[in-house]
């Protein structure tokens, strides 16, 4: 393991974080906010993956990140189902789909993501 690389995914982690609080306070695109979101989702598990000397899988998809966590850690399971909703919106967030997502379902995602980060970050 390479602790400076896990401070880093870190750090960008939080760095996604404070992007879409900010845009939480301004009440700023809630596609944006999600992207967010799923950014620091991802990064959270990616540090988790590098800590637990675990290859690291070049994705942007959380259930592939979470896929390969679950033999060591089955505590995961209880945001299971959190991580996997936030990951039906990559296909939104990265093309155009028609779909307008709402400010309500951004703030609904940012407190299931306070859930994921504080289970994630307990493990790391």
């Amino acid at each position: 393991m390479n602790e400076t690389d896990v401070k880093e995914w870190l750090t960008l982690a939080s760095h996604d974080i404070e992007t879409a609080e900010l845009l939480i306070k301004q009440k700023g695109h809630a596609d944006i906010i999600i992207y967010h979101l799923h950014q620091a989702i991802e990064k959270l598990l990616k540090a988790l993956l590098m800590k637990s000397n675990i290859t690291l899988e070049r994705t942007h998809f959380l259930d592939k990140l979470l896929t390969q966590l679950f033999d060591k850690f089955p505590s995961l399971s209880s945001v299971k189902d959190e991580i996997l909703e936030i990951n039906l919106y990559l296909p939104k967030l990265r093309y155009p789909s028609g779909d307008r997502i709402e400010f309500d379902e951004a703030l609904a995602i940012y407190s299931k993501f306070n859930h994921i980060n504080e289970v994630v970050r307990k493990l790391i």
